[in-house]
């Protein structure tokens, strides 16, 4: 494994101490992992800065802790040698240039390995973020790795965990998603499913896991695009067809039940709200294996890594999506939670429709706006002129009834996620009934006009 320790978690993190040194920041004080570490990111934040924080000695807890790794888009850019007005079209081109992962035998996420009555995941810091959460501690910078049962697919996806006994998880399945379509092939055949889960990612893993797009695309392969280089894997201990990162710092094996759920959350996520206690699947634990001298990730939910994390591969799908309905759209934007805007240089006033409909048939995309080319979709004010200005809304706006979303819309009511959604054509209409010009100063004027003589003290 010499060689390709940059391309792991710490070897970020020694990547980031030199190319950025003011986005680490060490903590050297005892922490508490109840509120207190989410606290400090928050008062950071407050301040406009987001760096790293590296907890040293954090309470309960023998291991250090680590959080906000990808809470900047500069560090996502730096991750993936990119500058970061690149960082979407880096993810798009991994996306559609795959390298498959090495199978390697040395693999330190193994260094130290624990089974049976061995594991206990109280080892873990007990950590808990916002007031009205859930009493027990959660992991959530766990990464998931199943396989699909019929064709073999790997499967990596981001779920969170609350740890309920020293070898139980209740795991959160989004429905409708990957990981859910493999859990319901499994209980149509009456057998848990295998899994792994590994923490401490290299940022590039990360992304990786959050692609979206067909089920049977491999995100290692997704990954391997995005590091330009092989992902080093190794077999797992309980299960050899499930593969995992050879340079994790942890990895936890098991299985999730089909048949037993247990009461998981309430749970603070990315949207800023919680939604209350769920009925959800239990990961039981069998095995835990972790290098020497382990690091634990952590992403404060709801927080700047959690909502910059997901943004390129996000808008990679809805740029996707948008093309494959009108291929004249130039950029999509995601300015709020299930919320996108999309510019496009339309050549039809219809458009519009086909693009809203391609977008929200996602489950996480509830509001989709519409504008002109020459509208930047991230200026807000600017899409609310248009809103306001290129179309009536009687004509314009639609509403789309019985839809799946997702249920961590804190305004859903139906367990399933159903939901009503909402489509925008802000586009002006390439046939006006009627003249409309913008206001506008001759350009020659404009040159002419020399501020600093006119504005210059006698």
């Amino acid at each position: 494994m010499s060689g390709a320790s940059e391309l792991d978690l710490r070897g970020f993190l020694e990547q980031v101490r030199k190319a950025r040194p003011s986005d680490v920041a060490d903590v050297a004080a005892e922490v508490d992992p109840n509120h207190q570490t989410a606290a400090i990111l928050t008062k950071l934040e407050a301040k406009q800065r987001s760096p790293i924080l590296v907890f040293h000695h954090v309470k309960g807890c023998a291991w250090p802790l680590v959080t906000n790794v990808c809470g900047s888009m500069g560090r996502l850019a730096l991750a993936l040698g990119c500058g970061m007005k690149e960082v979407t079209a880096r993810y798009a081109a991994a996306a559609t240039s795959p390298i498959a992962p090495v199978l390697v035998d040395d693999a330190p996420v193994q260094q130290v390995v624990m089974r049976g009555a061995e594991v206990d995941l109280h080892r873990f810091p007990a950590l808990r973020y916002h007031a009205d959460d859930a009493p027990q501690p959660y992991l959530t910078a766990a990464i998931v790795v199943a396989r699909d049962p019929d064709d073999g697919v790997t499967n990596l996806s981001y779920h969170r965990l609350m740890i309920a006994s020293a070898n139980t998880t209740g795991i959160f399945i989004e429905p409708g998603r990957h990981l859910d379509g493999i859990f319901q092939k499994h209980r149509a055949r009456g057998t848990d499913v295998p899994v792994a889960v590994f923490l401490g990612a290299h940022p590039a893993w990360s992304l990786g896991a959050l692609y979206a797009g067909r089920a049977d695309v491999d995100e290692y392969d997704v990954i391997g695009g995005l590091l330009g280089a092989p992902l080093a894997v190794t077999r797992c201990l309980l299960d050899p067809a499930l593969r995992v990162p050879a340079l994790a710092e942890f990895v936890l094996e098991g299985s999730i039940s089909v048949s037993e759920r247990m009461v998981e959350g309430p749970f603070g996520e990315f949207t800023g709200y919680g939604t209350g206690a769920t009925e959800s699947p239990v990961l039981r634990i069998e095995a835990m294996t972790h290098r020497a001298a382990p690091i634990v990730q952590d992403i404060v939910s709801g927080h700047l890594e959690h909502l910059m994390l997901s943004m390129p591969a996000l808008e990679h799908r809805s740029l996707r999506d948008a093309r494959a309905a009108v291929p004249g759209v130039t950029r999509v934007a995601l300015v709020a939670p299930l919320t996108a805007v999309v510019a496009v240089r339309k050549t039809d006033d219809d458009e519009p429709r086909r693009i809203i409909e391609a977008m929200l048939a996602d489950v996480y995309a509830k509001q989709v706006i519409v504008v002109d080319d020459d509208v930047d979709p991230n200026d807000l004010p600017r899409v609310l002129s248009a809103m306001a200005l290129q179309c009536q809304p009687a004509d314009a706006v639609r509403i789309f009834h019985d839809m799946r979303g997702t249920p961590l819309d804190p305004s859903c009511t139906d367990p399933r996620g159903r939901s009503s959604k909402l489509g925008i054509d802000a586009t002006r209409p390439l046939r006006p009934d009627r003249e409309i010009t913008r206001n506008r100063i001759p350009q020659d004027v404009l040159d002419g006009v020399d501020l600093a003589a006119l504005l210059a003290k006698p």
